[in-house]
């Protein structure tokens, strides 16, 4: 559902991040680790990779995180993309700084 959602031309949710992320991420301590869980094509990862976090972007779809990766080298910063299902994901112990969940 989700490859055939992101094999469409463009961005189905846009480019540019989450309006609550841009207002809230500071919060998250400066450089830090995050996950970004169902990321699709990697608007919010991209825009904390911006601000300099370490990020990695989570989803199911691999060709939402392959544009996701695109979308990273046109923005000149790098993120990490991992292709995994949450009911079988180990999220490590204190692994992260920020675990981010956002729809839309």
């Amino acid at each position: 559902m989700w490859n055939e959602r992101y094999s469409e031309p463009g961005f189905a949710y846009g480019t540019e991040p989450n309006d609550f992320l841009k207002e809230e991420y500071k919060r998250i301590p400066a450089g830090g680790r995050v996950l970004c869980l169902a990321e699709g094509e990697g608007r919010n990862a991209v825009f904390l990779a911006e601000q300099g976090y370490e990020v990695t972007a989570m989803d199911l779809s691999e060709v939402g995180l392959h544009k996701a990766q695109q979308l990273a080298a046109d923005k000149g910063v790098t993120i990490t993309t991992q292709v995994a299902d949450l009911a079988d994901y180990e999220f490590g112990v204190n692994s992260w700084d920020a675990i981010i969940s956002i729809y839309r």
